[in-house]
């Protein structure tokens, strides 16, 4: 487990590379959400659950936030707020997701945790 200690090294330098930055854009702007003020308050919560996929400092972490991420989108489908056919949206999420858990991975195993 990485202490709070050890977790700040890893805050500003390693984790939030142009790379790192780009997917999180790309992961907030995958799904379409409606103008209205119901799409406003589910892109809001998407943010959040984007950011705690962003933030992960451990694989555990990482999978909790995916897990969460994807129940989320699927209750947004289910409900009929988002299509059941954006393929992309999915892709993009499932993409992003892997290379967060595959820098982790490698970052962990480089520091030796």
């Amino acid at each position: 487990m990485i202490t709070s200690v050890q977790i700040s090294l890893f805050r500003e330098p390693a984790l939030n590379t142009p790379d790192a930055r780009a997917d999180f854009n790309t992961l907030i702007n995958a799904p379409k959400f409606s103008d209205d003020p119901v799409g406003q308050h589910q892109k809001k919560r998407w943010r959040l659950l984007a950011e705690d996929i962003y933030q992960s400092t451990t694989i555990e972490a990482l999978l909790e936030a995916r897990g969460k991420a994807e129940g989320y989108i699927h209750g947004l489908v289910d409900a009929g707020h988002l299509s059941t056919k954006d393929y992309e949206r999915d892709y993009l999420i499932l993409c992003i997701a892997q290379r967060r858990r595959e820098f982790l991975r490698k970052l962990l195993n480089e520091y030796g945790y």
